[in-house]
Order: C-alpha cells, then structure tokens, then sequence
C-alpha cells in the first residue's frame, strides 16, 4: 500500500502534479485540505470512511464516502462495497465552495437512501419467457461504468447491479414498437 506524501498514514487516492513540476501522492484529507489552503476555504470537520445505511427488507448497503474540494465546489461521493467487487450503488454530490457542508452531506444521505430504495427492475415469470429480468413501471434509471471484459462498451449498473448491453437489449424486447428517450446526466445531478 502507498501512503500518502504528507500524513505518511492514509492510503494514496490522488496523484497531483504541481506547477513546479513536482509529483504529489496524496489521500483524499490531505488533498482536501491543501486545495481548501489554497482556495481560502474552511472545511468544516470530516472523516472520509465507511458508512452503514439499511435499504429495502434491511439488507446493509456499506459505502466509501469521500469529502472532494474542487476549484469549484466541494462534494461528497459515496461508493458501495460489496463483497464480489461488483459496482454496486454510487451517488455523488456537489455544491459551490460557500455551501453549508453540513447540509450537503444531509443531502448526499438523502441520496443514497432514495438511491437504495428505488427499483427500477423486477423479476417476471411466465409459461413463455420463464424467469428473466424486466424493466418495471417503464423506466429505468443507471450509470455507464467501464468493462474490463468489453473495453469498447461500457456496462450499464442499475438497481446497484451491472449488465452488459445485451443483457439490457433483453429487457427492453417487450419494447419494441415503442418510441425512447435517453438522458444523460453528471453524477452530481438529481433524477426525478
């Protein structure tokens, strides 16, 4: 494990490069602190970790939540773990340099408790398909990550679950005839 050029204790999340040439490896604190020092903000107290939250039927949901100042707002972004190292759930969100960091991170709870209760697929059966996995209530929402196994298409993750494009094609079968519209929005932004 590499750890941080500053802390010397923190694992190394953030490769820097400095205007004078210089390579930083730093962790997510260290980073924020000095891009807070730099851009003259304060940073209210906050410990990047791992956080419990319980979804539908109480199955744990375990995320990595990460504080991120930007030059041009501070975020918070919360990736699931899982036990397979499969995508899972991932919600993100961002604010201007001013905000009231304690009420961003209500909101990014708020987020990730819509995101874990929200199902956007269910499972059907029947005589003639069998059990196969269908889109419920004709909308479905995701996020494109990378495919190690395609690297010429990315999967799509919806319900905290990854599928390839086909296996999304099978889903939208009962479709066809039907007109589409595809939106695409930042990580940060609010769906419905």
């Amino acid at each position: 494990m590499n750890l941080c050029d500053i802390c010397k204790k923190n694992q190394v999340d953030i490769h820097v490069g400095t205007p004078s040439g210089e390579n930083l490896h730093l962790c997510w604190e260290c980073n924020n602190n000095l891009a807070a020092e730099y851009l003259g903000i304060d940073l209210i107290p906050f410990r990047n970790g791992i956080y419990e939250y319980t979804g539908i039927r109480g199955k744990k949901h375990t995320f990595r939540i990460n504080q991120i100042v930007h030059p041009v707002g501070i975020g918070y972004e919360a990736d699931e773990i899982t036990v397979d190292q499969s995508p899972g759930f991932k919600v993100a969100v961002m604010d201007n340099l001013d905000c009231d960091q304690a009420v961003l991170f209500d909101k990014l709870e708020a987020k990730i408790k819509k995101t874990i209760f929200k199902r956007y697929l269910k499972i059907s059966k029947d005589s003639y398909f069998g059990k196969r996995i269908i889109i419920k209530n004709d909308e479905v929402v995701g996020r494109f990550e990378y495919d190690e196994r395609n690297e010429s298409i990315p999967m799509v993750v919806i319900d905290g679950k990854a599928f390839s494009w086909d296996e999304l094609g099978k889903m939208l079968t009962t479709y066809e005839g039907f007109q589409f519209a595809l939106e695409i929005y930042d990580m940060t932004d609010d769906i419905k």
